[in-house]
């Protein structure tokens, strides 16, 4: 389907009376066709001294009957295709939010090589609770061409702990 055909059937859908969802961004908001689109739009916040190291916020979808860790380990071995010598350092349960209302998250630790740059990941992965149908993923990466020391894991920590599900 050519992208001219693609934006005209988005247009003809969105100007019946079907049911839509409101599409909210950080620049603001629009309706579109609720038709089960899987929203997997990223948002990269890069380090302004060119240094490589940014924070990445990406969003998905489990499958039917997918649990959390299914996803986990289907993205991993996704990975395993598109970077060498990939390595899992760790892969644990952690909580994502303020302690008083925290969110299951699975954080894995990853290092690999990518157009032959070595780079070092944090990732927390997390079902978005104002889901009802509860298959909507967020995921949070620190990536960085070098290791991440105290300051950097202190700093991700907190990042993951000011998480605020939007209401």
């Amino acid at each position: 389907m050519s992208g001219v055909h693609c934006l005209q059937s988005f247009l003809t859908a969105l100007s019946r009376r079907a049911p839509r969802m409101r599409y909210h961004l950080n620049e603001g908001q629009f309706d579109i066709p609720e038709d089960g689109r899987i929203d997997r739009s990223m948002n990269v916040l890069a380090m302004p001294d060119g240094s490589g190291t940014t924070l990445i916020v990406s969003r998905d979808a489990l499958r039917t009957q997918e649990t959390l860790a299914q996803f986990v380990t289907r993205q991993m071995n996704d990975l395993t295709r598109q970077v060498s010598q990939l390595k899992e350092v760790s892969r644990t349960d952690i909580a994502v939010g303020p302690a008083i209302a925290s969110l299951h998250a699975i954080e894995l630790v990853t290092q690999f090589k990518q157009n032959g740059q070595a780079l070092h990941q944090r990732q927390a992965v997390f079902l978005l609770p104002q889901d009802p149908g509860g298959r909507s993923v967020l995921i949070l990466t620190a990536s960085s061409p070098v290791p991440f020391d105290a300051e950097a894991i202190a700093l991700w920590r907190r990042v993951l702990e000011s998480f605020q599900p939007r209401a």
